[in-house]
């Protein structure tokens, strides 16, 4: 690479860098930039856009501290805000397009940057820390790597990967007139779920949840009802997974199951009377404008929390006592992932999680890449 010599000094200390897939690839990083600068611009337009929103939100709650403040003659009111007219200054020193650029590449090689497997590929890497250090930056934290690499936009991936076809096709490697079109699936970011699983969890979250709203200056209260009701359905739980395979495992499930709807509807009760305490408390609270959004973004994820554990109480009677199927489509399959659906494919054992759809070309390379909620079909009439 242009930055990165074979032997390299960091710290003091004379580095060779190791002649790897990892380190080609970040090589054919920067040519891809070298030949397309445009996607730096891109990415910088993408930064200075999430900075310009930032200001925004940064003045809304300086407006707020003024109504809030003696307001003294030189004070004067504001007109609406809009982010796109917003100038930005000198201020604190960011990441450059550059790394941000990189950073999303590192991301595609390593398949995320949330895990610890890759934070830990990151960290150890000589030839990425080279590569930074070569530009006069230190390793930015994960947090921060994290944060700008997922305001990259749509458009901008897009740009990328335009132009990764286009290098292709310069480099002769492939002519792309012959495509093969086919799924797969991939396991979505949740465990096997169960009905009692899946209540049980639903009413915690949606209680710590609750729990949480005091740090927007508004009082909650706690519940030693729900508290126990929770409790109780853990053991449940835990009852009706260790009776799998055991002697009347079927007549104790449904005793138990009996027992854990009960439960999850005598929480809903409470849970749905103290949202609406809250909704009506939000709606007179007076906090700063960054603070409201992320009140609403709590109270939607109870309310969504809500809704999700009535649906299952809904459908949970009739497969459990009835024995009746219920479509995955209409059931709560995952508490992290919304959009994962039951997918199986082929004798293969069945997952929780998305079917790709992809085309490669004769020579390997994707060329096309789409990953549609739950399980899509393969073909379009």
């Amino acid at each position: 690479m242009q930055n990165i010599q074979p032997i390299s000094l960091l710290n003091g200390i004379f580095l060779p860098v190791a002649e790897t897939g990892f380190r080609d690839y970040l090589s054919v990083c920067e040519e891809l930039i070298e030949r397309e600068p445009e996607i730096l611009e891109m990415v910088n337009s993408d930064l200075n856009q999430h900075a310009k929103q930032e200001k925004k939100s940064r003045l809304k709650d300086q407006e707020w501290n003024n109504r809030h403040t003696k307001t003294f003659p030189w004070v004067v009111n504001q007109d609406e805000i809009v982010a796109e007219e917003l100038e930005l200054k000198t201020g604190r020193p960011r990441m450059s397009a550059y790394l941000v650029f990189m950073f999303t590449m590192v991301r595609g090689y390593v398949g995320s940057i949330k895990s610890q497997q890759a934070k830990v590929f990151i960290s150890e890497s000589i030839t990425l820390r080279l590569l930074i250090e070569g530009k006069g930056v230190k390793m930015p934290g994960f947090s921060t790597i994290l944060e700008l690499v997922n305001i990259v936009s749509s458009e901008t991936m897009q740009a990328i990967f335009d132009a990764q076809i286009r290098m292709v096709l310069r480099e002769e490697l492939d002519d792309f007139k012959e495509l093969t079109i086919d799924s797969t699936s991939v396991k979505g970011n949740t465990s096997w779920p169960t009905d009692s699983k899946v209540l049980t969890r639903l009413v915690g979250r949606a209680y710590k949840r609750i729990q949480t709203i005091n740090i927007f200056t508004i009082e909650t209260r706690k519940s030693t009802e729900v508290e126990w009701k929770l409790k109780e359905m853990t053991g449940l739980c835990k009852s009706i997974d260790l009776n799998v395979g055991k002697k009347n495992a079927k007549t104790k499930r449904n005793k138990a199951y009996k027992r854990l709807l009960k439960h999850a509807k005598r929480a809903n009760k409470l849970l749905r009377k103290e949202l609406q305490r809250i909704e009506k408390a939000a709606a007179e609270v007076d906090i700063k404008p960054t603070q409201k959004v992320r009140l609403i973004r709590v109270i939607e994820l109870i309310t969504e929390d809500l809704n999700n554990l009535e649906k299952v109480m809904d459908y949970c009677p009739k497969r459990v006592f009835k024995e009746e199927k219920i479509k995955s489509s209409d059931k709560v399959l995952s508490l992290s992932d919304g959009d994962a659906a039951f997918i199986k494919k082929g004798g293969r054992e069945p997952k929780i999680g998305y079917k790709p759809q992809l085309g490669r070309s004769k020579n390997g390379f994707v060329s096309t890449l789409v990953v549609p909620k739950g399980n899509a079909a393969d073909s379009v009439n």
